[in-house]
């Protein structure tokens, strides 16, 4: 069931952290926080800060800006407050803080900027008001591209005006340069044109001491001749497609040679991954999935055609008209290394729907949503070619309703192009048009960065062309931002909207959770049992409470709560466990109540398990994802690293 934003609200008091260690395994515990039983009291040091072998000591040893200490004490010196610090929760301390030298890390909600597909970049003020008033004035658009130039050139405003900062004007990648912008304050603001906005306070917060701006505009272009791209196709294999198979080769082989003549195939590698049934469980299948061409591997035309010879449709048909591509496409996003890539392309093939997590037949379990997420979290980019054959026509509206949700990318909506009829010909077409494109973008990214961010409705004539460019100016703009390892601005607290202030349905941030790996586990094992205890809940709706009741004894919940007194859903009783308590999200699994429940359709129950059963499949790639997982602080433990969840992904 997928999760209804609620308003960000008063996020200050929001907690989060490991769970308090055994009393015998500990010197002492961290401070709690107000009204919490296992989330200690966190701070951020700020750039400066220096840890002192006491509470008032003028010297001390300095500290890295952005690491993340617990508070073990609290204690006045010299008419200021100070905190005694560790850097995890297993009772050590390293020493005293000046509380000024720190920022409360009061919760475990964290903005990333969005993917910069056709919205402007974002500028922070001083005031709340400030931004309020400028975010209402008719020409907010215009004057934000005044002053984003105006702070290019100059590097600042000066320390009057009321706008402090602006996003880069590359991408950051929180995967090369993690940074935080940890929300302070959070309201709900209606606009004079009746959008609904949210204004934040954060805290930017980097790595790096704040250091002096350029008086000159940067260069966007340095390094933009080495920008590369890999494009994968994930075409079906099944007994139907060997014509699409042939006519892909057959493009690819004519677009290959062009990217030959024009000297940049050492510049964009081609891919492809085949999927055709489960060959355990489908006589006559050869593999569930199999990457026949990898684009790191295949430096030459020659190499790519010679690796793609032995895809081949099966003779046999498959377990279902759905097809598991999933399957292929997860081990594309998985087992291919996109990090040596500025574009991040996959193509998705296929004459038939894919097969939903919730489908017995599904080797991935995750949902359209979840691996749209999962392709998004790797900056890759989905490209859905659905062929409408004949053959397929009661398949055709699920097929389409499903692929426009995978295909959908930030700012720039479904890059979904159906083959009415399933012509052959037209899809070859369709298969040179979009690649030529792809080798034309290598070609010549200055070109691409320097066409204007097209607003999403403002579509041209020409849909791949135009759907190559939006997509690929974000993609030039994250390589840039990776290879001149651009950092999120330096250190201030400042006020900033979450919409992008020319089209206001276009999100400016992405909003995440950071998850230790005990917490993730947690909320693995809670989801797990919470689908154990619907599933028996569907035959008996009666039993509604006795069942999350043993859900709750084997998770080590107090299950006293539940069905009594105010206590009547997940939420209210705390079955999530507090690190999810007060998130600014709404979710029909907390609110669920013995009513709600029991007066639910077959079909309204079982997607919330099914759901559920594919947030499990989700974490266990979060966990396996080992480059994700950050240390908040050098001197932590493995066991305090944090994972950035997307708030999507949570249950």
């Amino acid at each position: 069931m997928p999760i209804r934003r609620r308003e960000l609200v008063a996020l200050a008091g929001l907690g989060g952290s490991l769970s308090a260690p055994p009393l015998w395994a500990q010197g002492k515990a961290p401070l709690l926080m107000d009204g919490k039983k296992t989330l200690f009291q966190k701070v951020l040091t700020r750039p400066g800060a220096l840890l002192a072998a006491k509470a008032g000591d003028a010297a001390g040893k300095p500290l890295e800006p952005f690491s993340v200490f617990f508070v073990y004490e609290r204690a006045d010196a010299g008419g200021k407050p100070w905190l005694l610090v560790g850097a995890g929760s297993d009772g050590k301390t390293q020493g005293w803080l000046s509380a000024d030298a720190t920022v409360p890390w009061r919760h475990m909600i964290t903005l990333s900027f969005a993917v910069p597909t056709n919205r402007q970049r974002v500028l922070f003020f001083r005031e709340r008001q400030g931004l309020t008033d400028f975010v209402n004035a008719d020409n907010a658009a215009a004057e934000t591209g005044k002053l984003l130039k105006e702070i290019g050139a100059k590097g600042n405003l000066g320390p009057t005006h009321p706008v402090i900062a602006a996003e880069p004007d590359r991408f950051v990648d929180l995967q090369k340069q993690f940074y935080l912008l940890p929300v302070l304050e959070a309201a709900s603001t209606v606009l004079k044109t009746g959008h609904r906005a949210r204004v934040v306070k954060v805290a930017s917060v980097t790595r790096d001491a704040p250091v002096a701006q350029p008086a000159q505009a940067v260069d966007n272009s340095t390094g933009i001749d080495n920008f590369n791209a890999a494009v994968v196709f994930v075409i079906d294999a099944s007994s139907s497609m060997q014509p699409y198979i042939d006519r892909t080769r057959a493009a690819m082989e004519e677009v290959l040679r062009q990217a030959e003549a024009a000297k940049v195939a050492s510049r964009i590698r081609f891919g492809l991954v085949a999927y055709q049934d489960d060959p355990a469980k489908t006589k006559g299948v050869e593999y569930l999935s199999k990457i026949f061409a990898d684009p790191n591997q295949t430096a030459t035309r020659e190499q790519f055609m010679a690796a793609t010879q032995g895809v081949k449709a099966t003779a046999s048909s498959t377990r279902a008209f759905a097809e598991d591509g999933y399957a292929a496409l997860d081990e594309a996003l998985r087992k291919i290394n996109w990090n040596n890539f500025g574009g991040r392309y996959v193509v998705y093939i296929s004459d038939a729907s894919a097969r939903e997590g919730n489908s017995p037949l599904a080797s991935t379990r995750l949902s359209t949503a979840q691996m749209r997420a999962h392709a998004q979290e790797r900056g890759v980019a989905i490209y859905a070619m659905h062929l409408k054959t004949p053959e397929g026509k009661a398949d055709h509206a699920l097929g389409e309703a499903q692929y426009k949700r995978l295909s959908d990318w930030p700012g720039k909506g479904p890059l979904y192009f159906p083959v009415e009829a399933g012509d052959p010909a037209r899809f070859e077409a369709g298969v040179k048009q979009m690649a030529t494109a792809l080798v034309e973008q290598v070609k010549a990214p200055q070109k691409t960065l320097a066409a204007p961010a097209a607003a999403p409705a403002a579509a041209k004539a020409d849909a791949v062309q135009e759907s190559v460019d939006a997509v690929g100016r974000a993609m030039v703009l994250a390589f840039l931002g990776r290879q001149q390892g651009v950092k999120s601005p330096a250190m201030f607290e400042a006020w900033a909207s979450d919409r992008d202030v020319r089209n206001r349905e276009i999100p400016a941030f992405t909003v995440r959770v950071l998850l230790t790996k005990n917490q993730l586990s947690d909320l693995q094992s809670t989801v797990r049992r919470l689908v154990e205890a619907y599933e028996k809940t569907q035959l008996d709706p009666g039993s509604f409470f006795n069942q999350l009741r043993s859900a709750a004894v084997a998770m080590g919940r107090d299950p006293s709560k539940l069905g009594q007194g105010k206590a009547k859903n997940l939420e209210e009783a705390g079955l999530m466990g507090e690190y999810l308590e007060g998130l600014p999200y709404q979710s029909q699994v907390m609110g669920i109540d013995f009513s709600t429940w029991t007066n639910m359709s077959v079909g309204q129950s079982q997607a919330i398990i099914d759901n559920l059963k594919s947030l499990v499949a989700l974490y266990q790639r979060f966990h396996d994802d080992v480059d994700r997982w950050v240390k908040l602080n050098p001197a932590a433990s493995d066991g305090d690293k944090v994972f950035p969840v997307p708030i999507d992904s949570l249950p």
